[in-house]
């Protein structure tokens, strides 16, 4: 939604009286993951002419949600402000509501950035020249979706490994995780919305319970320091398809659908030197995001096995997470790291691969 010149007004109004020339500069920061504040507005101008044009600029960018649910976030305790922002844009209520993930930008497994709670992590500036230029807005409002479908996948109570929903009642995690609670019979439970309270400490989330349905087990070669001999076989993918007791898929969240992330149907094109996405539960800990601009890495012979490697970082607790493009194409589930003592990459199961396995074996309706 555009404002309109008279909202506009009453914004500049609203916000120039809670809002310091600092404050602005540090939310934007905050909300875009870019200091451009600097370069929108400049500085020493008067204090509404600044927040005018600051607004002009993000209207442009379509970041205006993401910056107004920070400054949402940020003043609880002046219903003026929240009413004002609420009445110009309804969505912000749910959006403020939402646990701001953190990030870990990395280039070739190096970090070199480190964020909590912005909506997008600076990638102007870190992005190699073959990379797309990314809409702020766009990449921002699929953050904020995916933050609603991934999910701590925990064994008789305890964290195992990360998961995500794939359709509104069936989650797609690594068979790994799960074998020993299946084998066990354990209780099997998908923690939804943890995350870090933008004011500090954990959000304990949302637990649905549920059960696995189907899965292929990882290469037994894995297990060993020579993970790729022999190579994996077709059927070996590595993934549990979890159906959970209720549709949490379906539930809505300040009136936005949760919703899902779709098993691509075919391989997206992934050139060695890509950028790789990681949204994860490290250590059964709250959602993070790790960001390697430079991650995707060439296999090795024959190269044709059904995996992919990459050098975007991950941790104990990682397994079974999804894995993107710089766009928010899922091309990957992560299973794996380099076994050895120092470790040059991690690998992924291709989401083709494993929803080609569940359509072929009659699970098609489960997914998104």
């Amino acid at each position: 939604m555009a404002l309109q010149p008279r909202e506009t007004g009453t914004l500049v109004d609203l916000l120039a009286g809670t809002l310091s020339e600092y404050d602005l500069r540090t939310i934007v920061a905050e909300s875009t993951g870019d200091d451009l504040y600097v370069e929108w507005v400049g500085t020493g101008n008067p204090l509404k002419r600044t927040i005018r044009e600051l607004i002009e600029a993000m209207e442009k960018e379509g970041v205006t949600p993401q910056f107004l649910a920070e400054v949402y976030r940020k003043r609880p305790r002046r219903n003026d402000v929240r009413q004002g922002i609420a009445l110009l844009y309804p969505e912000i209520i749910g959006l403020a509501a939402q646990m701001p993930a953190d990030f870990d930008l990395q280039i070739q497994g190096v970090t070199k950035e480190q964020t909590q709670g912005r909506f997008a992590p600076g990638l102007q500036r870190n992005i190699k020249d073959h990379l797309v230029m990314l809409s702020i807005g766009g990449w921002a409002q699929r953050l904020s979706e995916i933050q609603r479908q991934v999910c701590v996948v925990e064994i008789a109570g305890r964290a195992a490994g990360t998961g995500f929903l794939v359709g509104p009642n069936a989650v797609l995690t690594n068979w790994h995780v799960v074998e020993h609670g299946q084998v066990a019979k354990a209780d099997i439970v998908c923690r939804f919305d943890y995350a870090e309270h933008p004011a500090g400490g954990p959000e304990a989330g949302i637990r649905v319970a549920g059960q696995v349905v189907w899965y292929r087990p990882y290469a037994p070669a894995e297990l060993t320091s020579t993970p790729y001999s022999p190579p994996p076989l077709p059927t070996e993918l590595d993934f549990a398809l979890i159906k959970l007791a209720s549709g949490i898929g379906t539930e809505t969240i300040g009136g936005v659908e949760r919703g899902s992330i779709e098993l691509p149907p075919s391989s997206a094109p992934i050139a060695p030197g890509a950028g790789v996405i990681i949204v994860q539960h490290p250590d059964g800990g709250p959602m993070k995001l790790a960001i390697d601009s430079d991650a995707v890495q060439k296999l090795p012979p024959p190269g044709d096995w059904p995996r992919i490697r990459y050098s975007t970082n991950t941790a104990a607790g990682s397994s079974g997470s999804p894995c993107f493009t710089m766009e928010w194409e899922l091309i990957a589930i992560h299973h794996f790291g380099d076994p050895a003592w120092k470790a040059v990459f991690n690998q992924g199961v291709p989401a083709h691969l494993v929803r080609q396995d569940i359509v072929s074996a009659g699970y098609g309706p489960l997914l998104r």
